[in-house]
Parts: C-alpha cells; sequence; structure tokens
C-alpha cells in the first residue's frame, strides 16, 4: 500500500484531524489508527486529540440507581442472603449454587454462618444395607492341633467360642470368609 500521506484522501483527513477520533478516522479512510497518526507526525502535522469513541454518548439503560443492565434474578433474594445457605437460595431461584456465591461475593454479602440443612443421605445398594459386623463369618480355628471350622461375627467372637468349647487352648484362628444363613 501507498503511504497514507500519498493518498487522494489526505487532504480530506488533514481536515477532518481535530473533529474526530483516531478509531473513527481509521474507519472512514481505511488506514489503522497508528498508521495515521504516523503520518500526521512525519509530515509535522499537530493534532487536538479528539476523546476517543463514538462522539455521540452512549446511551445506558438505568434498572436501577445501583446498577445498569438487566435485573438479576437473585435481586428479589438479596434480603435472604447471609441468612439462608446459598445452596437453599439457588434451589429457590432456580440458579446454581456457584451463581448466588459470586453474587453474594459482588454485593460484600457475607455468607450464612448456619450450616443449613444436612445433605440427603445417598441411598444405599440392597446388597450393602447390612453393616459389616452384623455379617456372620466362617473362621477355622485350630484346638491342641485340630482344626475345627467356627462361625462367629469377627475374629474375637470366634475366639471366645472356640475357648468356651473347652477342647483345650486356642492356638490359631484364620478367617475363612462369610458365612451362608
Amino acid at each position: 500500500m501507498k503511504r497514507i500521506d500519498k493518498q487522494k484522501w489526505w487532504p480530506e483527513l488533514v481536515e477532518l484531524k481535530d473533529q474526530m477520533s483516531l478509531r473513527e478516522l481509521s474507519e472512514r479512510f481505511g488506514a489503522s489508527p497508528a498508521a495515521i497518526a504516523n503520518a500526521l507526525k512525519r509530515n509535522g502535522i499537530e493534532r487536538k486529540a479528539a476523546p476517543a469513541g463514538p462522539r455521540k454518548p452512549r446511551a445506558v439503560k438505568m434498572v436501577s440507581k445501583k446498577r445498569p443492565g438487566r435485573p438479576s434474578v437473585l435481586d428479589e433474594f438479596q434480603h435472604k442472603m447471609g441468612t439462608l445457605v446459598d445452596r437453599e437460595i439457588a434451589e429457590m431461584a432456580g440458579v446454581t449454587v456457584s451463581a448466588v456465591t459470586n453474587y453474594r461475593r459482588r454485593h460484600n454479602i457475607k455468607a450464612s454462618t448456619t450450616r443449613g440443612r444436612p445433605r440427603k443421605p445417598l441411598a444405599t445398594p440392597p446388597s450393602r444395607q447390612t453393616s459389616r459386623r452384623a455379617v456372620n463369618r466362617g473362621y477355622r480355628v485350630v484346638i491342641n492341633g485340630e482344626a475345627y471350622v467356627v462361625i462367629a461375627r469377627d475374629i474375637a467372637e470366634a475366639a471366645a467360642k472356640a475357648r468356651s468349647a473347652g477342647r483345650g487352648e486356642v492356638t490359631q484362628v484364620e478367617l475363612l470368609g462369610r458365612a451362608l444363613g
């Protein structure tokens, strides 16, 4: 591309230099703002800088006195923030917990000091509903060199049952596995 100051529109640009921003000149004449600024400087032309951006101020839609833009779903729950936990407010408003937390932090609202309602317990599968201690197991017990099988809930109960049988000293107890029953 030819130098900007050699273009046929250069005189028009020089005429408009104080009335438009570099960005507006750039959009009108198809050259970068930096190229226009460098060409003016190279030719010794001083420019009175115009404010950046469009000449007409943009109209900002005001919803409330506090902030522009559209209202948040959480605005109507703001009075409950800090008294209820974020999870409960999120459920009421139909938003994520993160959205409530971010809104609360943006508006400098401290978190609730209560722990809220307890979480729902996870459903236990039917095979795991009985505790491990309630399951009987088979143990191989050695008394005076002879092996016996004892059914008990744990190893201590198996040793106590073998000892109470009165056959002698228990020398070894070994878990065989779960007992059917």
